[in-house]
């Protein structure tokens, strides 16, 4: 299993099958990109597949000089723990 881009966001599993993990995303202008939803399937929880789904929105963030509206909780939770993600952090 891998991460892959997916339609509207990243995923975690086989591609061309239903992933196991999923981030879902959504462009809020030019500068800044919401995250709507993160979801693990509960085999997988706990290891750390959530957070790495963040990580990639966030990569994509900087390279794109966009920030982010988490409006999913676990998205905001990874976010704001660390002080040089919540720069990232729409305001």
């Amino acid at each position: 299993m891998d991460y892959y881009k997916a339609d509207n966001g990243f995923a975690y599993g086989k591609e061309n099958e239903i992933p196991m993990a999923r981030i879902t995303m959504r462009s809020l202008g030019d500068k800044r990109i919401a995250i709507d939803h993160t979801y693990v399937s509960p085999s997988l929880r706990g290891q750390g597949i959530a957070r790495k789904l963040v990580m990639l929105v966030v990569e994509q963030v900087k390279k794109e000089g966009k920030l982010i509206v988490p409006l999913c909780s676990y998205a905001q939770m990874v976010l704001e723990e660390d002080p040089e993600l919540a720069k990232l952090i729409a305001n």
